[in-house]
């Protein structure tokens, strides 16, 4: 008998289905997770908090505001300047808040290096709410 022979087509086609449904599920969850991990941080209240006391920014987007994805950037594992952005959405317009931070090495806490946003009305323009050279 050969080896070939002892699964069928169909039997393959219910195993590769059930593989990818649990590959999908796998990733919504490492997602969820890394998510959650992020929004509990210090750095990211902080952030928040910049973002919400510049005036400019929250009126262009219109108030309630909503918090969406939070996007944590893979490029940079070996450097101490991190990166994450967080996509938001206003009445007015939405957009994505761009955040660069740095860990100290010896004392291992955050210090906001730079926050800003785009606004996806007005295209190919950046915009800086809050930068420490």
């Amino acid at each position: 008998m050969n080896v070939f022979q002892v699964f069928s087509v169909h039997n393959l086609a219910k195993i590769a289905f059930c593989g990818s449904i649990f590959v999908t599920a796998s990733g919504y969850t490492l997602n969820y997770y890394i998510d959650k991990r992020i929004r509990r941080t210090l750095t990211y209240r902080n952030v928040l908090e910049i973002f919400y006391n510049h005036k400019k920014t929250i009126e262009h987007l219109g108030q309630p505001i909503k918090e969406g994805k939070v996007k944590p950037d893979p490029n940079n594992e070996y450097n101490d300047i991190k990166k994450f952005s967080l996509y938001v959405k206003g009445i007015n317009t939405e957009g994505k808040l761009n955040c660069e931070y740095q860990i100290e090495a010896d004392t291992s806490e955050t210090k906001i290096k730079k926050v800003e946003i785009e606004f996806n009305d007005i295209p190919n323009k950046i915009f800086v709410i809050h930068e420490v050279k």
